[in-house]
């Protein structure tokens, strides 16, 4: 019985494999259902959302069917009621104009054509104002097609976006209220102060602020020790020593700056030397700095009479002792205000940096400019420099204030409402003419 279940079910086995490799054999050759709409592509103009977005669509109408209708289906929270649809078609390099209507059904825009669009079509789809949702994130783009009578996906087509920043969002609620769009029209006060801009810039160029900020403080101190070795180096005994100071502190002080910066940023690459821009821009800055400010020490160091030196030496005192303890304490005193006068120089000439690519608060400024058309950025620019400058300025007026007094001069008091008003310093008695100063000014 065993044997001749066996033998039937040889002979069925091989009636079975020719139908099996005849059937695999013919859907080999049958060929795979072709796509009308091929190449599908889509781009944003927008890279964060809450804002309206232009979307395009790209396809190529290929294969012998027409493509009459094409659909895409945005996600859910997209907005599209005050969407506005473009289309341009070509054919190779030339624009074919065809007729085309478009509706919005939920969240698919549904353009139909009249006729249908020919194979080797390239059909361009605009999709203007969608309002995007504020949240970021990778999404899709739903595409389906209507060729033969027959309708038809075209696949899925990411996209992407980022979800915008706090000054961003600020920026977008501020050009929908109605002062901010009244100050717009006016095309003078918009070019040179656009407030949505503005809110974006300020928290842009923040940044760029910071490395300013870091590359002053930081050449400053340098700056400061580099003065000093030079200026004593100055008011050497050896003619050597005095002449090398001087050569130096001629030379970078008859250079501009720019050209200091050019020969670093530029000439040492060259020559083999290459060292990371944020190191070459502190050098460059200290070694410039430290020139102007030899000539202040030596200077400072120099109207200090000669009596002290003597004094010191009669206390038992060593030149370096006195120099220490006697000398620059009163020589700080007197030329501190020049020396913060000096460090706001510095500060603002790290925007020549900028010129040779190095990202501080200029060159931020720059690239938001050249993106936006507008000079706001500058004006923002302007704001932060004059953060760190005013106040300084108001020191330095102090710091002179207070030094006059030292000398046995005037200094203002606090001001009172009617003007600032003088007071004499405790060296002596005011002099006539100095009584008359009093008067004029308390009125």
């Amino acid at each position: 019985m065993n044997r001749a279940w066996t033998a039937r079910l040889g002979r069925a086995l091989l009636w079975l494999v020719p139908v099996a490799l005849a059937l695999t054999l013919g859907a080999a050759g049958m060929p795979a259902p072709a796509h009308a709409l091929t190449q599908a592509q889509v781009t944003l103009d927008q890279e964060t959302g809450a804002q309206p977005t232009r979307f395009t669509f790209e396809a190529l109408a290929d294969n012998d069917a027409t493509v009459s209708v094409i659909s895409l289906t945005f996600p859910a929270h997209f907005d599209l009621k005050s969407t506005r649809v473009d289309v341009v078609t070509l054919q190779g390099l030339n624009r074919v104009t065809v007729k085309y209507t478009s509706t919005v059904t939920g969240q698919t825009v549904r353009v139909a054509f009249d006729p249908g669009l020919a194979p080797s079509t390239d059909v361009r789809i605009t999709v203007n104002n969608v309002l995007t949702p504020m949240q970021g994130g990778s999404f899709r783009l739903g595409v389906t097609y209507e060729a033969r009578g027959a309708v038809k996906s075209a696949g899925e087509l990411p996209f992407s976006f980022a979800t915008p920043t706090v000054g961003q969002q600020v920026a977008t609620w501020l050009g929908k209220q109605p002062l901010v769009k009244k100050w717009d029209s006016v095309n003078v006060l918009n070019l040179f102060l656009q407030p949505e801009l503005a809110v974006i810039a300020f928290t842009t160029v923040w940044a760029g602020w910071l490395i300013s900020l870091a590359l002053v403080v930081l050449a400053f101190p340098l700056a400061i020790a580099g003065g000093l070795v030079l200026a004593f180096m100055k008011m050497a005994k050896v003619a050597p020593i005095r002449w090398i100071a001087s050569a130096y502190v001629n030379v970078i002080r008859g250079t501009p700056l720019f050209l200091q910066i050019f020969v670093a940023f530029v000439g040492l690459p060259v020559a083999g030397l290459r060292v990371q821009w944020f190191v070459t821009g502190v050098i460059v800055l200290a070694l410039n700095s430290s020139a102007y400010l030899a000539e202040i020490f030596r200077a400072g160091i120099q109207s200090i009479n000669r009596g002290q030196f003597e004094a010191a030496s009669s206390l038992g005192m060593t030149y370096p002792q006195a120099m220490a303890f006697v000398i620059i304490p009163q020589t700080v005193k007197r030329v501190l205000p020049t020396m913060t006068s000096e460090f706001i120089l510095l500060f603002k000439d790290t925007a020549l940096l900028s010129a040779v690519g190095v990202f501080e608060l200029l060159l931020y400024s720059n690239s938001l400019v050249s993106r936006s058309g507008n000079i706001t950025p500058f004006m923002v620019a302007a704001v932060y420099y004059l953060i760190i400058t005013v106040p300084l300025i108001n020191i330095v007026g102090r710091l002179e204030a207070k030094l006059a007094q030292s000398e046995g001069g005037q200094t203002p008091v606090a001001p009172s409402k009617r003007g600032r008003t003088w007071q004499p310093a405790a060296a002596g008695p005011i002099s006539s003419l100095e009584a008359s100063s009093v008067e004029h000014e308390s009125r």
